[in-house]
C-alpha cells in the first residue's frame, strides 16, 4: 500500500506546474533530512567544489553558520554560509547565507552539474578538452546561483516586498506583512 501511495503522489507531482513540483519535492526532501546527513551534504559540496576548482583561481565554501543548528528546531534556523575565497590571495569576495531550502536547491544544482564535468575530466585524456565545461562550473557561476536563490525569495502576501522572514515551509514574508498579520 505505501507503494501505490507513492505512484499516487508521483502523478500528482507530474501534473503540477514544473516550479510548484520543485518546491514539493524540496519541502519533502528537507523534512525527512536528518542533522548527520544536513552535515554531510555541507562536507560534500566542499569535497565537490574543491575538486572543480582545482588549478582554478576562485573556491567556494560552505559552512554552517556558527550557533544556527543549536537548537531543536535546527531545521528552521540554520544557516549556511557561502563564501567565494580568491585562492592566491586569500581574500574572501563574497559571502552569502542561506536557509536550508535554499541549500537544499544548491546541493541539487551543484552536484547535478559537477557530476558531469568530474565524469567527463575522468574520461577524458586531453586537460584542454574538459576547460570549457570546467569553466562553465567556475565558483563565480555557483556563487551567482547562490545570489539568485537568495535573491528571489518575495513577500507570498503582498507579492512585492523582499522577504524578511522564510519559514521552514519557504513561504516568505516581508516584514510590512508580518507586523500587519500580528
Amino acid at each position: 500500500m505505501g507503494q501505490q501511495i507513492s505512484d499516487q503522489t508521483q502523478l500528482v507531482l507530474n501534473k503540477l506546474p514544473e516550479k510548484v513540483a520543485k518546491h514539493v519535492t524540496l519541502v519533502r526532501e528537507s523534512g525527512s533530512l536528518t542533522y548527520e546527513e544536513f552535515l554531510g551534504r555541507v562536507a560534500e559540496l566542499n569535497d565537490i567544489t574543491a575538486k572543480v576548482a582545482s588549478g582554478q583561481e576562485k573556491h567556494l565554501l560552505f559552512e554552517v553558520q556558527p550557533g544556527s543548528d543549536s537548537s531543536a528546531f535546527w531545521k528552521v534556523v540554520v544557516r549556511v554560509v557561502c563564501t567565494k575565497i580568491n585562492k592566491s590571495t586569500g581574500i574572501v569576495e563574497a559571502s552569502r547565507i542561506m536557509n536550508l531550502y535554499q541549500f537544499i536547491q544548491l546541493y541539487k544544482d551543484i552536484t547535478s552539474q559537477a557530476s558531469g564535468v568530474l565524469a567527463q575530466s575522468s574520461t577524458s585524456e586531453d586537460p584542454d578538452e574538459n576547460s570549457s565545461s570546467v569553466t562553465s562550473c567556475q565558483a563565480s557561476l555557483w556563487m551567482g546561483r547562490v545570489k539568485q536563490l537568495t535573491d528571489e525569495e518575495e513577500c507570498c502576501i503582498c507579492m512585492d516586498g523582499r522577504a524578511d522572514l522564510i519559514l521552514p515551509c519557504a513561504h516568505s514574508f516581508c516584514q510590512k506583512c508580518i507586523d500587519k498579520w500580528m
